[in-house]
Order: C-alpha cells, then structure tokens, then sequence
C-alpha cells in the first residue's frame, strides 16, 4: 500500500522528499487477516510538484539524510527515484520493527557511508527476510538512479 501510495504522488509527478515509516499511517490493522490492515503515505511538508521537470533541489538544514540517495546527498538533486531510495530505508524501517537506519552514525557519517557504497544491513531485520524481498530493497539502493525500480 504504501507502493501505491508512492506511485499515486509520481503519476502525479509529486516528490514527497521525506518517505519513512514515521510518515505511515495505519488506518486499521487487523493480526488475523493482514489482508484487512490498511496504511497511507502522510507527512507532505517537503513534497514539491514536478510539473515543469523531472527533478528538484533541495537543501537546508535538518535533511532526513538517513533517508537519502547519494545524488541528493552530493548534489541536492530530488526525483522519483529519491523517493525509491527512501522507500528502500522504509521497508527496512518496517523489517527491523522500528530500528533507526544507521542507529550508531553522525549525519555526516550516514552521508560519508552511502556515497561510499554503504547501506543498511540484512542482519538486523528480525526473523530474516526472503531472498526475493531483500533484492526489491537492495534495487531501491541502487547507486545509479537509473537502475532502480518505480514505483
């Protein structure tokens, strides 16, 4: 749902610019059928309209950086696929029950590290995760925007 949601705002050529899970809403959770549970994408403070373009800039202080590609990290460059990276950490957020990507960095390291080449671990999701979701998460990741997915 929370794909949807996301793929909504891009056919609407929206970036949010701040995806993660404490922007989920959980409208109804339902443990016996989690067919029943619904969530929605909130938190637009940072989203800007693509109307005339495919990316924005951003800059400021107080960045979500943990959530950050390393395009926009390096150039304050924002697009869709930003918002896939952010997506990326998000799943990641919901896999580890709540865990803070880079729990033991400084922004500045989180940024140093990513433009790097790190990402966020596969050991710290609780209980494991199939093969096949680590590989959408690890595509989201991608150091070249072109090679992530949309939504």
């Amino acid at each position: 749902q929370i794909a949807q949601g996301m793929e909504h705002l891009a056919e609407q050529r929206v970036v949010h610019r701040d995806l993660a899970a404490r922007h989920v809403l959980v409208l109804g959770f339902d443990k016996d059928d989690l067919r029943r549970t619904s969530v929605k994408v909130a938190g637009f403070g940072r989203a800007i309209d693509l109307a005339d373009g495919t990316d924005a800039t951003v800059a400021g202080r107080g960045l979500p950086v943990r959530y950050m590609p390393p395009e926009s990290m390096k150039k304050g460059r924002c697009s869709e696929k930003s918002d896939v990276w952010a997506f990326g950490v998000t799943c990641w957020e919901i896999l580890t029950l709540g865990k803070t990507p880079y729990s033991n960095m400084t922004d500045d390291t989180v940024i140093r590290y990513v433009c790097g080449g790190g990402r966020l671990p596969r050991e710290d999701i609780e209980g494991g995760c199939p093969d096949e979701v680590w590989a959408l998460i690890e595509s989201c990741w991608s150091t070249s925007e072109e090679d992530r997915p949309t939504f």
